[in-house]
């Protein structure tokens, strides 16, 4: 998930104690690859197949969101084991909540912290994309920012089908406990206001805008470049509205035939 994070860190030490030696970034072996620099505690092929895929997944975003390239490092550091990991983010970034990976943007740095465990691909896939949709529009609203990475997060070849969320979804929607409301989303400005539903409904919008009609994907590929451009732009909702304004009915019936589609019970 993103956060974007300036930080002054102050230790004051008083009295006598025992000194714990800082957990340090895993700096001394790395890969460049394009626009990614990673780093990592242990070795790490240059070729390694997930770095080839995230080294991919910048051309896919640029195709998919009509969006240029960039040449702004993203720098990545990896820690093999989940202890070494918690105790450097527990030491700098003391106030996130607990992930296994997060992006970081500052006034002159984009970073990807990550655990190497289980669902590191996952992750990997959704923080550096916000590394790349931040090399070129830093100012993506919240939602949109989250939806984007939602859908990129998903294996190359899924088209973007997140099943966890499509069955998140569903279920709520079956039960009357869900409707798709976009104008929220667009009223959501910090991470923490954003629930696992959330994060679901921004994906079920982004796939409904790229994987339905050429008129969708032209619609949410206008606005990034107003975003790019402008550095702001109304509120996207408006937009869709505007152009469909039965919308929010149209992203039911998609997510009910997604559901039917992949058997989802």
């Amino acid at each position: 998930m993103r956060f974007g994070i300036a930080l002054l860190l102050i230790a004051f030490t008083a009295g006598c104690a025992s000194v714990r030696a800082v957990p340090t970034l895993p700096e001394e072996l790395s890969v460049v690859r394009d626009q990614l620099v990673v780093y990592s505690d242990f070795k790490l092929a240059t070729r390694h197949r997930l770095v080839e895929e995230l080294v991919a997944l910048r051309g896919d975003i640029a195709e998919q969101l009509d969006v240029p390239v960039s040449d702004e490092p993203i720098h990545i550091y990896l820690f093999a084991k989940a202890k070494t990991y918690q105790e450097y983010i527990d030491k700098h970034f003391p106030d996130l909540p607990d992930r296994r990976a997060f992006f970081v943007e500052s006034d002159t740095r984009l970073t990807v912290y990550a655990q190497w465990g289980d669902r590191v691909a996952e992750d990997l896939r959704h923080e550096v994309t916000h590394g790349y949709l931040h090399s070129v529009i830093p100012n993506t609203p919240l939602w949109l920012d989250e939806g984007i990475a939602e859908y990129f997060e998903t294996p190359r070849g899924w088209n973007g089908l997140h099943a966890a969320h499509l069955k998140l979804l569903d279920t709520q929607a079956s039960k009357g406990a869900w409707k798709p409301d976009l104008a929220r989303l667009d009223k959501l400005v910090t991470i923490d206001q954003m629930t696992q539903r959330d994060y679901a409904e921004a994906w079920l919008w982004l796939h409904f805008l790229l994987q339905t009609t050429r008129e969708r994907k032209l619609l949410l590929q206008h606005h990034l470049s107003i975003l790019r451009e402008k550095a702001q732009a109304p509120p996207f909702s408006q937009a869709v509205f505007h152009a469909e304004p039965d919308a929010a009915y149209a992203v039911l019936d998609h997510l009910r035939m997604l559901a039917a589609e992949n058997h989802v019970e």
